[in-house]
């Protein structure tokens, strides 16, 4: 909320003086890695941006004119950079470009720079900075909200999205093992369950969870959102659409060389009974638990055949032992109670799963003896099925030992 003078120069960018510093500033780091050992690795996706600023270009002959930037990212961590492809003008570009790179220590900090090109062939000295995320690798390492005691307790806590600068954080409660409502938990992921259920109430739809949401993929040592630009200055960058601050979704997964990771990939389901009497259609999402692990899938409206497309990632012990799977299927009701249809329950051995095998499991509208009951049908006398899919990653065996605090926050 500055004077009306300054407003036109938050909505459109405009080049750096061609100093020295700047041009270093804008040049790609070699790939050189650091020689201490890694702990793990992230895999990091750079899906898309939203709602950047204009940019200034100059033609020369008829001087300089607004124009949509031809965006391109650079992320960088331990001296290590990537770059995407750069994106002919446009305001939302979308890349959903991959790369994989050693993590040494959980306080390093990654870098992703978006930046603008005048050339669709090649970066160059003259391309200049729209805006930055700075994000610590613990921050995609821990659970949201969660924090760890020195006396080994967890305990989570929150504060409501809509609350102003300054507001407290509130101790998150949930029931232990004896159904009694504590603050203070023995695992982590006790008290990430406790940072759900109070973010739930408070904020609604507006939530960012550790188990549930619309993100792509959930769970541990994940970490799915969009980011805010902010300036060199660490001002928010403000985009095309006034009053808006401009965004970039990223995706992180980190693999600890110490954790065997299980992957739930719940494609879709099919042949779905109509729920609603209004339109006759459904509005589905799907609960799965696997071993003490819950978690919920984002809400498809109006379909009898959705496309979930959502992974949820958790850890497993023995990847020999069997692990026991439960998907519930309901039908979200705004006002009243959702509907429960039916639950597929079995068993997988996360060592000899192939994730490009799909497994159609038909529903049963009885959870009290699964495989006994009667199957979910929709109006055709076709049975409804839910499509999935399942990767295992396992720990790397010659990999280094974590210390002892990676180890807490795991």
């Amino acid at each position: 909320g500055g004077e009306d003078g300054d407003a036109p120069r938050k909505a459109l960018l405009r080049p750096p003086s061609p100093s020295r510093n700047n041009m270093m500033h804008n040049i790609v780091a070699p790939r050189i890695y650091d020689r201490s050992p890694p702990i793990g690795q992230i895999e990091v996706t750079i899906l898309a941006a939203k709602n950047l600023p204009l940019v200034v270009w100059n033609s020369g002959k008829n001087g300089e004119f607004p124009g949509m930037p031809q965006a391109y990212c650079v992320f960088s961590l331990n001296n290590c950079a990537e770059r995407t492809t750069i994106m002919k003008k446009h305001c939302n570009p979308f890349w959903n470009h991959s790369m994989v790179m050693d993590v040494r220590e959980v306080w390093q900090v990654c870098k992703c720079k978006v930046m603008h090109s005048t050339s669709l062939n090649r970066t160059g000295k003259t391309d200049y900075n729209i805006g930055n995320v700075h994000l610590p690798i613990g921050a995609v390492i821990n659970w949201r909200g969660v924090s760890h005691g020195v006396d080994g307790t967890w305990r989570a806590y929150h504060r409501p999205l809509s609350s102003a600068m300054g507001t407290r954080y509130v101790a998150c409660k949930g029931l232990d093992q004896e159904q009694k409502e504590v603050d203070v938990f023995n695992t982590a992921v006790e008290a990430a369950f406790a940072y759900d259920e109070t973010a739930s109430r408070k904020d609604g739809d507006k939530a960012l969870l550790n188990f549930s949401g619309d993100s792509d993929c959930i769970g541990l040592h994940v970490k799915e959102e969009q980011f805010t630009l902010t300036g060199e200055d660490g001002i928010h960058v403000i985009g095309v659409q006034a009053g808006v601050s401009s965004q970039v979704r990223l995706r992180l997964k980190f693999f600890s060389f110490r954790c065997n990771y299980l992957e739930v990939h719940l494609d879709r389901a099919s042949c779905l009974p109509k729920m609603d009497t209004g339109l006759g259609t459904c509005d589905a999402y799907c609960r799965v638990q696997v071993n003490n692990s819950k978690f919920k899938s984002k809400v498809q409206r109006n379909s009898l055949d959705p496309e979930f497309f959502q992974t949820f990632r958790l850890a497993v012990g023995d990847p020999s032992a069997p692990v026991a799977i439960k998907v519930s299927l309901f039908d979200w009701d705004r006002f009243d109670e959702d509907d429960h249809m039916g639950d597929a329950t079995f068993q997988i051995v996360p060592q000899d799963v192939d994730d490009s095998f799909v497994h159609k499991l038909f529903i049963s509208s009885t959870s009290d003896n699964p495989g006994k009951g009667e199957f979910v049908v929709n109006g055709k006398g076709e049975r409804s099925q839910l499509h999935l899919r399942f990767s295992f990653t396992p720990a790397s065996k010659h990999g280094p030992r974590l210390s002892s605090a990676d180890h807490d926050i795991q």
